[in-house]
This record gives C-alpha cells, structure tokens and sequence, in this order.
C-alpha cells in the first residue's frame, strides 16, 4: 500500500465503513498522505431518511492529526451520494 500512496495523487472513497478507531493508523497514514488529494465518503439513508454523512466525517476527523487539512481534503455532501438507501416496507 505505501508503494501506491507514494506513486501518484489519489481520492480515497469510504463505502460502508465507519471510519472508527481501529483501522486509525491506515487511515491516518492515508488520510495525511500529501498525493491524498480528496476524502469523498458515501453515506446511507435510512427509513426515516436521515443520513449519516455528519458522523462518517466525525469519525474521519478523529483520524486527523491536522484539522485544517481535513477540511480540505472531506469532500462537501453537495459532490457525494448515499451509497446504500434502506427501503420502506409496506
């Protein structure tokens, strides 16, 4: 993995993950990496259709060590999507 970050600039996508602390170290070492040009995380909407967007980017927050650099680099949920939507049952 260290081969590839240091190769070329790259967007990390977060699917379906929480981003908590037990990966912190990968994810910091990613997150902080200077060819990370963007965090985009993709979110899901439950039944009531409220989304967790805020606490993905909470989660990523905490594996920064730079505040002003995640700012930067979390990509806004105007320019991102939910990756998982729970439906309705009738």
């Amino acid at each position: 993995m260290l081969q590839f970050i240091e190769s070329a600039p790259f967007q990390v996508y977060i699917m379906g993950h929480s981003c908590g602390n037990s990966d912190r170290t990968l994810l910091n070492t990613l997150f902080e990496h200077k060819n990370c040009v963007s965090i985009k995380p993709f979110y899901h909407i439950d039944k009531d259709g409220k989304d967790n967007y805020m606490e993905i980017v909470q989660n990523i927050a905490r594996n920064f060590t730079d505040m002003k650099l995640m700012r930067d680099r979390v990509v806004n949920k105007t320019y991102t999507e939910a990756f998982s939507v729970d439906r309705k049952q009738n």
